[in-house]
């Protein structure tokens, strides 16, 4: 077993009767010092979650209240209106001498009953409070008094200094629209890409759904959004995402992409200590719940849930619905290089190990020259299979692998190492960026582990990227850490002036273990149909949830009408359509981390997704800073309909219209200043003024 080789510490010695054992210190440390270190999470973690379970009040809270109770009762007042004395008599009697005592757990046990109906109230109130929508509808720079009203209240009750999961308990319910008015919304949304005929026939079958069956839907889905507090979100993640049989590549994943013109460091391992590092940083955070909740206006608190799995999170492929499996901890990563599979510490006795010492370690991989065992190289390629596929193998491979199978599943994220450099090159960008979006999302399609929550890839050239698996959440939450992570490594842990990670090496360190894998020969028939498999790509199912939406609650409908085996052909016709234009935004959402006018260069570029339909597209774009936009955009080869790089070129076209008419509409705006037209002014202010300025990068990715 290769575990064994780690196994130095642990030296038993027997008597000649085989009755006793002795113990090396080394050993005996190193359990006082684990067993130490599970209680301080299991403590942190209390304390967090009693934090979390209290807010907006804190513990002061109750020791001023308390006091006050005491004070009162000392003063010869009953704040409790006679409850107070109720309790003492319901207390045992300890003697005469305790009577002291009684009352002050009396008072103490009256102050955290008032406490905790107060905590309630506070709860309740927030969010009553976080339940108004009526911000959203007004224009951008004007408030309404209702709208200062409720943000004074919201401060009032929103408590200070919040930790992330502390509005959890005060999120209103996701509220279930009006069926009419989501009809109308689509009806409108698909009119213009409808003709006549196909309009007329699909308003034909959305009037016959809302007199015949939404009424019955509507009513369950009223039922469930008052017992669940999300009336979507479970069947979203199981029938959309886990029960869904396609290839994650492609279909499910997406990426993310480095600083779009720096490179910290060209030295790979360097590169990859700092961000291995930097992650593990932003771990430390999520567990001790000091990153800060999103929010709205500065007050809008956002849900927090899904910044739960982005480490130690794999998802386990089933036969006919996958798991997410989720661990509290884990202290390794799982790399993969050259074919070859292996387990990297991250912590020693004294704690997280530094950048420089995580660089050596994936240094020595870099130079281990061992080859790959049969099989081993392209094992990968199996979590890019089907997942009924995948499922029916991983069986027989967890019998036969199952400590290899378990390192990397049981790992903080995965970690590529590739032998090929990738990123934008200024001699040619469009087919640079190209190669780099296509490595990023599909890689060869073996040197991924894509059931990870993540991937981190580290090229040659010292460029990273990040593969996401979607189903445990969505790209607000790894983009608000993928943020952190370039900000830290680069502006925070810096480098050498030789590339290296800042530090010294610890030689006192094991070396990375190999996982070793017990792999049956896969037949040459099987292979092929493995190959025609993977290679084959599906559609990209539709956005993520919005509140107010059309396709979350069209869906939910259709389940509801499944579930009911009621046959309805609006909403068969609904579930069975292709997109054909996929669309979604990555927010920069930390921008205090980066000082873009003064270092313009170290800007990244945003991720990108797959076309949901055969012959479709898949866009992505974001806002970097008030001078460029970057769009990711990606087709299949394989389609005759599609080409990425001439979309490309029409969009930079169509911005560059844009930014003219956004010219001449300021030139006019000016004219009219003082005219007394108001019309006039009225239609030049509503011109568009995000034009994303000149720059345009275009990451076109043909499949």
């Amino acid at each position: 077993m290769a575990e064994a080789h780690q196994a130095v510490d642990f030296r038993p010695s027997l008597t000649s009767d085989a009755g006793k054992v002795e113990l090396s210190a080394p050993v005996l440390q190193e359990i006082y010092l684990s067993g130490l270190r599970s209680w301080k999470r299991h403590l942190s973690r209390f304390w967090n979650d009693f934090l979390t379970g209290v807010f907006p009040a804190s513990p002061l809270s109750w020791l001023f209240l308390f006091s006050a109770i005491q004070l009162a009762w000392f003063l010869q007042l009953d704040p409790s209106l006679g409850l107070m004395e109720k309790i003492k008599e319901s207390l045992p009697d300890w003697g005469g001498q305790h009577h002291r005592l009684r009352g002050v757990l009396a008072a103490a046990l009256f102050a955290s009953c008032l406490w905790g109906a107060l905590i309630f109230t506070l709860h309740v109130a927030l969010r009553l409070l976080l339940s108004y929508h009526g911000w959203l509808l007004e224009p951008h720079g004007a408030m309404s008094s209702p709208t200062k009203t409720w943000l004074a209240l919201v401060r009032i009750f929103s408590g200070r200094h919040p930790m992330l999961f502390s509005y959890q308990r005060s999120l209103p319910r996701q509220p279930v629209p009006s069926v009419q008015d989501t009809v109308r919304k689509y009806l409108e949304s698909v009119r213009p890409v409808l003709s006549d005929e196909a309009f007329d026939w699909t308003a034909a079958l959305a009037q016959e759904f809302l007199r015949l069956q939404a009424s019955l839907l509507q009513w369950y889905l009223q039922l469930k959004s008052w017992w669940a507090s999300n009336y979507v979100s479970d069947w979203w993640e199981e029938f959309v995402y886990l029960r869904s049989r396609n290839s994650l590549m492609v279909n499910s994943n997406y990426y993310m992409m480095d600083f779009l013109y720096v490179t910290p460091t060209p030295v790979q391992a360097a590169r990859a200590g700092n961000a291995v590092h930097a992650l593990l940083l932003y771990r430390h955070r999520l567990n001790r719940q000091e990153i800060l909740p999103t929010l709205l206006m500065g007050m809008r608190p956002l849900c927090s849930a899904q910044y739960e799995k982005i480490f130690n999170t794999t998802r386990i492929p089933g036969v006919q619905k996958d798991h997410i499996r989720h661990l509290r901890d884990s202290r390794h990563v799982a790399v993969f290089h050259r074919g070859r599979f292996f387990r990297v510490g991250t912590h020693s006795q004294s704690g997280l190990l530094s950048p420089r010492a995580l660089e050596q370690q994936f240094q020595r991989i870099l130079d281990d020259p061992s080859p790959s065992c049969p099989h081993e190289e392209h094992l990968a390629a199996l979590t890019a299979a089907p997942r009924d596929m995948w499922a029916q193998v991983r069986r027989s491979l967890k019998t036969q692998a199952e400590e290899a199978l378990e390192a990397i599943e049981g790992a903080a994220f995965f970690v590529s190492l590739d032998s090929e450099p990738a990123g934008v090159s200024r001699e040619d960008p469009a087919a640079s960026l190209d190669a780099y979006a296509h490595a990023l999302l599909a890689g060869r399609g073996y040197d991924r582990w894509f059931d990870k929550s993540f991937s981190l890839i580290v090229f040659s050239n010292g460029r990273l990227g990040l593969s996401v698996e979607h189903s445990w959440a969505d790209c607000p939450i790894s983009g608000h850490m993928w943020e952190f992570t370039l900000a830290t490594e680069c502006f925070q842990l810096g480098y050498s002036t030789d590339g290296h990670c800042k530090g010294d090496p610890d030689p006192t360190l094991p070396q990375p273990q190999r996982l070793y894998w017990d792999l049956p020969d896969k037949d040459a028939q099987c292979l092929a149909l493995f190959r025609l498999a993977v290679d084959k790509h599906q559609a990209l199912l539709k956005a993520a949830m919005s509140g107010q939406g059309v396709d979350r609650h069209l869906f939910a409908l259709y389940i509801v009408s499944q579930l009911l085996h009621l046959q309805s052909p609006f909403l068969d016709q609904v579930h069975s359509e292709q997109w054909q234009l996929a669309t979604s935004q990555i927010p920069v959402q930390q921008i205090h981390l980066f000082d873009v006018q003064n270092y313009p260069d170290y800007v990244s570029s945003g991720g990108g997704f797959g076309p949901a339909d055969d012959h479709g597209y898949g866009v992505s774009y974001i806002f970097t800073g008030d001078e460029a936009i970057t769009f990711h955009i990606s087709s299949k080869k394989s389609s005759t309909r599609t080409d990425s790089h001439r979309l490309g070129e029409h969009i930079k076209d169509a911005l560059l219209d844009v930014a003219a008419l956004f010219q001449e509409g300021q030139r006019l705006k000016r004219r009219c200043r003082g005219s007394g037209e108001e019309d006039l002014e009225h239609s030049c202010g509503s011109l568009p003024c995000h034009t994303g300025g000149s720059q345009a990068p275009m990451t076109p990715t043909n499949f």
